[in-house]
């Protein structure tokens, strides 16, 4: 019986904590460091312990024991946020500065870089409609990964930058305070309207609530097609290893003759596209304070009370790093000459108008 209720007290537990976190993917990270401490020795009699001291002790115990077995600084900050939030939903008041002293010394093992073109291209060669787009998602706006899996069709808007050439603005985090909008290239544009008419053909009834990249499906079953599912960040992450390791970019590591994970390269497998965003924005010259909201920052300083952007501005800017966002050359080369053709237009006009009023007034002398 004793156990019943312990077992039933640790579900209330969890649920607060789970209940707490807002992002799906924190909440994974959260939860699996959490299981993993709870099966630490002895950490069954602190599930619902008050005795602040000895739950402190206990804590340390078990930073001292991932350190022997060699976890890094992150590794360790991240079991020691999840616990320490635990608590705290629970309201137990922890000494959070005198845990962290016992946290090992931060390193930088590697230094990481952004996806260089051609590896963005190898992914791209093997990928299927949905991962393509959803690294062309990535490489364009520079989102995180964490925040694909809750966008709907309602947060992308198609806006016209000129005859030949259409993008999509998007709303990331709707409705949280984190909400900020960023647009995609052309070449992405392209990739979501051919993965969302993809989904039609085979059944799919989307309205402005259908996810943007859903869960994938069987395309043999109507009732699976019909059920737009929401994808997980952690599956994405998943599918983007995978291609990476089919393309050559990261390696399969084997322990013992059998494989076991990927070694780390030096480019982050998610991380790496935002980047790689943040750099080809940067070399396209684009104003730094609105390159920190394309990204999904606040302004610095006292800047947000003074500056009010206005999302005309954002797009402008933006625009400054299509041609370095754009992964495929030919799609680059092919906006360039569609822009000479808009420019040539133009020009053409202005001599026709020209040729009007010298008709009509005679030459300019």
């Amino acid at each position: 019986m004793q156990k019943l209720v312990q077992k039933q007290t640790k579900k209330i537990n969890l649920d607060l904590f789970e209940q707490s976190i807002k992002s799906e993917y924190t909440r994974v990270v959260y939860t699996t460091c959490l299981k993993k401490y709870f099966e630490f020795p002895g950490s069954s009699k602190f599930i619902n312990a008050t005795d602040t001291r000895k739950i402190e002790d206990h804590i340390t115990d078990f930073i001292t024991s991932m350190k022997k077995e060699g976890k890094s600084f992150r590794a360790i900050y991240n079991y020691v946020s999840a616990i320490c939030k635990y608590y705290r939903m629970n309201r137990v008041t922890l000494d959070t500065k005198h845990i962290r002293e016992y946290l090992p010394e931060f390193k930088k093992s590697k230094k990481d870089r952004p996806y260089e073109y051609e590896e963005i291209r190898r992914l791209l060669d093997i990928a299927d409609e949905r991962m393509r787009t959803v690294i062309l998602l990535l490489a364009s706006t520079g989102m995180r990964i964490g925040a694909i899996p809750g966008l709907r069709l309602r947060n992308i808007e198609k806006v016209e930058i000129d005859a030949a050439t259409s993008i999509y603005k998007i709303t990331v985090y709707e409705g949280f305070k984190e909400e900020y909008i960023t647009f995609t290239t052309p070449e992405c544009t392209a990739a979501i309207d051919s993965y969302l008419k993809m989904r039609e053909r085979y059944g799919e009834k989307l309205n402005t609530n259908s996810f943007l990249i859903r869960e994938q499906f069987d395309v043999r079953d109507p009732f699976v097609i019909s059920k737009c599912k929401e994808v997980k960040a952690n599956t994405l992450t998943g599918k983007l290893i995978d291609l990476a390791v089919r393309a050559g970019i990261r390696q399969k590591e084997v322990l013992e003759g059998k494989p076991h994970g990927t070694i780390r390269n030096d480019v982050p497998i998610a991380h790496g596209f935002r980047k790689f965003f943040t750099t080809q924005l940067f070399k396209s010259d684009v104003k730094s304070e609105l390159r920190w909201l394309l990204e999904g920052h606040n302004l610095k300083a006292n800047d947000p009370a003074y500056v009010k952007i206005q999302e005309a501005d954002l797009l402008e800017e933006y625009q400054k790093g299509i041609d370095n966002l754009t992964i495929d050359p030919a799609n680059r080369l092919q906006r360039t000459v569609e822009v000479l053709k808009i420019e040539k237009s133009r020009i053409d006009g202005l001599e026709a108008k020209i040729q009007k009023l010298e008709r009509k007034y005679g030459k300019i002398r």
